[in-house]
Formats: C-alpha cells, structure tokens, sequence
C-alpha cells in the first residue's frame, strides 16, 4: 500500500565561457506526492542547485565524421528545501564521448557521484555514491528543404548503481539499489530551439531492501540556444 509519484521541473542554463569551456547551472523545482497506508501527503519546492563545468579534451571534424570527447566536474549545494535536500555536498564527475557519422549520432556517458562529502558526523546518514552509464543512438531525418527542421527517433540504454546508505560505517537496511532502463523517444530540432521526450522503461530492477521499485517514467524539455 505504498506509491509515490514525483515531478521535476528542471530549469538549466549553458554558458560557454570560452571554446572548450562550458558552465552549467540547474535548478530543479519538486513535486511529490506520496500514499502510505491510506493517506496522502503532497510536498513541493525547490530541489538542490547544482553547477557543473565541461572542458572539452579532444574534438576531430571531418567530412566523414565527428567525434569528441568531453569531461564534467561539479558540485551539488545542500540548498533544496526541508523535504528535498539531502543537506550534504555532493562532488559530481563524468566523462562524455560523442560520434557523429551522416545522419547517425552516439552519445555515451559515464558519471559518478560522491554524495555527503562534507557531512561525516556521528549519528547522520552518509547517502550512497551513484554510479551511471547511458548510451544513446539518434538518427536524424531532414524534413525541410532549408535543413533546418529535423526529426531524430531516439534509443537510450541508462544504467544506474546507487550504493547503500551508511551511518557510523555500517549499512544502513532498505537502501541501495540497481536498474536497468530502456528509452525510446524522439527529438524535434526547428532552427534554434529543441523538443525532446523520452519514455524510461526499467527493464531489470533490484532493490535492497523494501523501497519502492520503479515504474515508467516520462522525461520532457525544450531547449533554445543563443
């Protein structure tokens, strides 16, 4: 009897300071609504501001293909409200390779999160490290004679690795998890702005302990770029 449905809305701005340099900030708004044992309790505010850096390593353009390869460091601020903060700083890294070949485009991802970095004290929870892969594959087809319009049919492999919580360097029970998910979806592109949806199906699950498993979930954005 137990079921929560959340709601992010992720508000995120690219700021590219000089040519292989790229800043980075999200602020997420929140939603949740969760039903325990015949009641109801409905949550919303902000979630935790993140900022992030990209520096691009290495970059090939040719006429037959692109490729480049990218790395990401950032930092979570304990700064969402009561509900939706984890009260600790969380260390974010990743490393990015992207191909592009014709109307063919790869994207693979490798992120790991240090999570309550700067929260160790006795008696509080030091919350699990997440560790991410994701690969996604798009195909893009022109539908205008200006080029400026395209629709891309998108296929995404995610995999998530969340250890468990600890709390005076024991495991913490009902904690810690592994999913698999598969993601069809499609991309818009008209001249600068950018739709996309995405729906993530978790193929295989596993759980250690009593959460939640996961369900279906729907991601959404729109991206303008100046």
């Amino acid at each position: 009897n137990r079921e929560m449905n959340k709601y992010n809305l992720n508000l995120v701005l690219a700021y590219g300071l000089y040519r292989n340099l790229t800043l980075i900030v999200k602020q997420p708004m929140v939603h949740k609504k969760m039903l325990m044992n015949g009641e109801t309790t409905k949550n919303t505010g902000l979630g935790e501001l993140t900022f992030r850096t990209k520096y691009g390593i290495y970059r090939r353009n040719t006429p037959e293909y692109n490729i480049g390869i990218a790395a990401i460091a950032g930092l979570k601020f304990p700064t969402g409200a009561y509900t939706f903060s984890s009260k600790t700083w969380d260390i974010k890294s990743g490393l990015y390779l992207s191909l592009r070949a014709s109307h063919l485009a790869s994207d693979f991802n490798i992120g790991y999160s240090y999570n309550g970095s700067a929260k160790k004290t006795d008696g509080t929870i030091d919350f699990g490290d997440e560790f991410e892969l994701d690969w996604a594959l798009a195909y893009q087809f022109v539908i205008s004679d200006d080029a400026e319009t395209v629709v891309a049919p998108v296929l995404e492999f995610s995999y998530k690795y969340i250890a468990k919580d600890q709390m005076d360097g024991a495991d913490l029970p009902d904690s810690g998890e592994s999913v698999l998910y598969l993601s069809p979806g499609v991309k818009l592109t008209k001249s600068a702005v950018k739709f996309e949806i995405l729906f993530q199906i978790p193929i295989w699950q596993i759980q250690k302990g009593s959460q939640l498993q996961r369900n279906t979930g729907v991601i959404a954005g729109i991206r303008y770029l100046f």
